[in-house]
């Protein structure tokens, strides 16, 4: 916005969202909506079936909101620390 990132996204060719991530100061502004629009454009474009990710405690309602529904609740660790997060999954629908 006016030259600042303020949020990214990454979708690998087999429907995984690997990043997705919106500054804070951003959130509820409708920048991880745009964002998430674009992933939907290209998961089309690509035919895929359906979408997936990995996602923190903070991001699944927001994912929830998009359509995505949990498939698995995991522990893992980064970096030493232990974190909760979800495996969540989309499917697409084919016109």
């Amino acid at each position: 916005m006016e030259g600042e990132i303020v949020g990214y996204a990454d979708l690998q060719p087999d429907g995984f969202i690997d990043h997705f991530f919106c500054h804070h100061r951003h959130q509820r502004t409708g920048v991880g909506r745009a964002l998430m629009a674009h992933i939907f454009s290209q998961a089309e474009s690509l035919a895929l079936p359906y979408l997936y990710s990995e996602v923190s405690i903070t991001a699944r309602p927001f994912f929830e909101r998009m359509g995505f529904k949990v498939i698995k609740h995991q522990e893992v660790e980064v970096r030493g620390q232990h974190l909760t997060n979800y495996v969540m999954k989309k499917y697409l629908s084919r016109n």
